[in-house]
């Protein structure tokens, strides 16, 4: 089964003035399948189109041709109120975890709003220290924001999904800034919490990391997912130009 199917993404911007409107074509015809419980890699070059595929696919930002399945929907006439409610299944991290915490409030009371959204038929106190405890932030309860480290912001963002129990969870750089230790136990958290029927799609510039944590790398390039490959084929010769370069990059290749 499908847990989403992104075919021939087109998404354009415009701007400057209504009579003279420049328009940047940024995803070009993208296309991309996550089947339920695969573990996908996303990678490119900045300004590849990676962060607007996956907001377009969940429904962030329009697109203007193409069609999004989730987890096994068609998306097309999608009201925004259909669009919200997809969230209790498909959870986004966002790149910065600041995002994904209130500044002021205590981690604790943050995470029993979640879970009584999420989880109405279930207590909310005893949903949230499960879940502290899972992600190894006993203990933090009444941390704000600002007390957290880097580490331990990505942790509550980890249990802010959990507590949707998501289907699709999709990482836009998780482990941006981290050192490369903290980097390899963040990810692996994820994927051991999240559990073997969730799909999720890293989204990340690290392909070292990548490399040894997903099924199958998709690489974007020109705002399409030019090839899709096992991370121990990255430096075949027969490899997209795009995929060549980016493993000679990050020493997966040589030059």
């Amino acid at each position: 089964m499908s847990a989403w199917q992104l075919a021939n993404l087109h998404v354009a911007y415009r701007s400057g003035p209504p009579w003279r409107p420049t328009q940047h074509d940024v995803l070009r015809g993208a296309s991309l399948s996550v089947a339920a419980g695969e573990r996908i890699g996303l990678i490119g070059a900045s300004g590849a189109g990676k962060t607007t595929l996956i907001r377009a696919g969940l429904g962030l930002v329009p697109h203007d041709r193409g069609q999004v399945h989730l987890l096994g929907e068609d998306t097309a006439g999608w009201s925004a109120r259909r669009w919200r409610a997809s969230r209790h299944h498909a959870q986004l991290l966002f790149q910065s975890p600041r995002a994904m915490l209130h500044p002021t409030m205590p981690l604790a009371r943050l995470l029993r709003e979640s879970a009584r959204l999420h989880r109405p038929e279930e207590s909310a106190g005893k949903a949230v220290a499960e879940v502290l405890e899972a992600v190894g932030l006993r203990g933090r309860d009444h941390a704000r924001a600002h007390e957290l480290s880097g580490g331990e912001r990505r942790r509550a963002g980890i249990a802010r999904l959990l507590l949707a129990k998501p289907r699709l969870v999709v990482a836009d750089e998780l482990t941006a800034g981290l050192d490369a230790s903290l980097k390899a136990e963040i990810v692996e958290l994820l994927l051991d919490r999240v559990g073997p029927e969730c799909a999720v799609v890293l989204v990340s510039h690290d392909l070292p990391l990548l490399t040894w944590s997903v099924d199958r790398i998709a690489v974007v390039d020109g705002g399409q997912v030019v090839e899709s490959c096992d991370p121990a084929a990255l430096a075949s010769a027969d490899r997209h130009p795009a995929t060549r370069k980016l493993a000679r990059d990050a020493g997966l290749e040589d030059a």
